[in-house]
């Protein structure tokens, strides 16, 4: 948890209001994406569920229409007067003569071309009927090229107790049935009692046979679902009727392991299976014959239309997400490009730039904040202006003060020096000494000028150390080494002398024999570095640090000729110039002054 937060408190905050946007976005488009289909396939099931109890009941009805336009078909025909005459005569002959004797009846041609146009009216392709089979009361069946008789005969019989005395057609169940030319098929068959309206005599039976296939196709045409499959069965639970005919005769639960549960309802409905197997199993019972009307339907074609539906939710969740996307991005980036403005404002002031200002102009909270960070800059900048300006009264203080220290001390003391060396009468040294003096004043004078050639320090440098050396000639020698090309680059004036003295007064005057002073100048790239090297005393480290270190008590009086041209340098030239101190106490002691390479033309 805590490595999340570093990783999370180290990532911007334009990334993290994108990514915050972003995530909220996909877990709400996620939540209404899973809400919606669920919705949907419930919806969808419902939909499905009612509309296979619709389906069934649909079917019911034509299969109920079917069957009673069969029934009519039959009461028609077994009320036609020309048939009820023919099967009556026969039943008039076949009483009035024994059956062995009997030659006339249906066998007369006539008789065979008035039953085959009464019952051609009926049979295909004029109705569903297949075909009619004709039982008369001498006990022949009868038929106009069609139906077999003999097969008939050995279904329904031929004797007095195949024709049924009730007034109402009789439906079969599903039987196999033969026909002349077309050979076995499955059938259904309506028997009807044939009696003479006149007499009320029983004089025969039609039979008329309708084929699976006509029954199948009834709810072949009202499939809304391609995988789906309808079963009619009996009332022991036989497939009477199915798309898939090696089904037929099958009992219901061996041929598709589906149990229906016994219910006194007309309709039920259920799921049954798991996963891709799980279907919808929907029943409906076909009163008064006890039959009924099974649709199976698969859930995965039931749910095809929720496919689509997921389809079209992914691809609008897809243009939210990507329209999410964008207005994110938009949004996290008009809110922080202000806040990148002022860190990239922040950054540039830190490298130095204090006069680069924050540009986002707004009357938000943001814009508040660049309009208080500008005028702080401002305020800052103005308090810097004064304390550069400060600094630099304070060093021209500091030098006009290190001016007025070193040449009436000098003065006094080279003075001393001439009267010392005339009263040793020293004339030529005295003389030399007043020499020295005066171009050392000529030169630190200079017309008023502050910043003078590195040729003019060097000379005045020079006339210093040469009167020096007329007062400790038993405490030093000194040499100078100076390129000619850096003698015109210009250097503040009396940068040399006060460190040229403290190397003389601290360093070689203690040390207890004669010491080396040698002063040397190069020019490195845009740098101009003169060392003051002396082999005196040397100095403690803790001393080097406070040197060139601004001291707040003005009573601290300790090195500084040393850190005023520190002071000066920088202020003149920038913080990367000033002097540099390494010393090894009772070895040596080394000043590197570093100015930038500025030539300045001779006068």
């Amino acid at each position: 948890m805590k490595g999340y937060k570093q990783y999370f408190s180290g990532i911007s905050i334009k990334n993290k209001i994108f990514s915050t946007n972003i995530l909220i976005i996909i877990i709400s488009i996620s939540i209404i994406a899973l809400f919606a289909n669920i919705v949907s396939q419930k919806a969808i099931i419902e939909k499905a569920v009612k509309n296979s109890s619709r389906e069934l009941v649909l079917i019911d009805n034509n299969l109920q229409t079917l069957i009673t336009t069969v029934e009519d078909y039959s009461k028609i025909l077994a009320t036609d007067y020309r048939l009820q005459n023919e099967l009556y005569n026969d039943f008039l002959e076949n009483n009035n003569l024994s059956t062995s004797h009997y030659v006339g009846g249906l066998d007369n041609l006539s008789m065979k071309k008035t039953l085959s146009e009464v019952i051609s009216n009926i049979v295909e392709p004029n109705t569903n009927i297949k075909a009619v089979s004709v039982l008369t009361s001498n006990h022949q069946w009868v038929d106009v090229g069609f139906a077999d008789n003999e097969f008939a005969s050995r279904i329904f019989g031929s004797g007095p107790e195949a024709i049924d005395h009730s007034f109402q057609p009789v439906l079969t169940g599903l039987m196999k049935f033969k026909f002349r030319y077309e050979g076995d098929d499955n059938v259904f068959a309506v028997s009807k009692t044939v009696i003479h309206k006149d007499t009320g005599k029983t004089v025969g039976l039609v039979v008329l046979y309708v084929k699976e296939t006509v029954i199948a196709s009834i709810y072949e045409r009202k499939m809304n679902y391609k995988g789906g499959n309808f079963y009619i069965l009996d009332q022991y639970g036989k497939i009477i009727s199915s798309q898939n005919k090696a089904n037929l005769y099958r009992d219901f639960k061996e041929a598709t392991s589906i149990s229906i549960p016994n219910s006194t309802e007309v309709e039920t409905g259920f799921f049954q299976g798991n996963g891709s197997e799980k279907v919808l199993v929907s029943t409906h019972r076909l009163e008064p014959l006890e039959w009924s009307i099974v649709s199976v339907i698969p859930i995965d074609e039931i749910t095809v239309e929720r496919k689509e539906i997921n389809k079209l939710i992914i691809w609008i969740g897809s243009l939210c997400l990507l329209l999410a996307f964008i207005v994110s991005y938009l949004l996290s980036r008009s809110i922080t490009r202000p806040i990148f403005q002022l860190s990239r404002t922040m950054r540039d002031i830190r490298t130095g730039h204090l006069t680069v200002r924050s540009s986002y102009q707004s009357s938000d909270e943001i814009g508040y904040l660049n309009d208080v960070f500008n005028n702080l800059m401002d305020r800052i900048e103005e308090l810097v202006a004064e304390n550069v300006e400060e600094q630099k009264t304070k060093a021209e203080i500091e030098f006009k003060l290190l001016q007025t220290q070193v040449q009436p001390h000098f003065l006094y003391n080279t003075l001393e020096t001439i009267i010392s060396l005339i009263k040793l009468n020293m004339k030529t040294e005295a003389i030399t000494a007043a020499k020295y003096m005066a171009n050392f004043y000529k030169i630190s004078l200079s017309k008023g000028n502050d910043i003078i050639t590195l040729r003019e320090e060097m000379q005045l440098s020079e006339s210093y150390l040469e009167i020096q050396q007329l007062r400790y000639v038993e405490y030093m020698e000194y040499t100078m080494d100076i390129d000619e090309e850096i003698m015109s680059s210009s250097i503040s004036k009396l940068t040399l002398q006060p460190i040229v003295e403290n190397a003389i007064y601290h360093g070689l005057k203690r040390k207890m024999e004669k010491g080396l002073l040698r002063i040397t100048g190069r020019r490195l790239g845009d740098e101009v570095r003169i060392e003051i090297y002396d082999n005196g005393v040397g100095i403690e480290e803790s001393q080097i640090k406070g040197l060139l270190k601004e001291v707040s008590d003005s009573s601290e009086r300790t090195g500084f000729g040393v850190r005023s041209v520190h002071n000066r340098i920088r202020m003149l030239y920038g913080d990367r110039y000033g002097l540099e101190l390494e010393s090894e106490v009772g070895l040596y002691t080394r000043v590197t002054i570093r100015l930038p390479f500025k030539p300045l033309r001779e006068v």
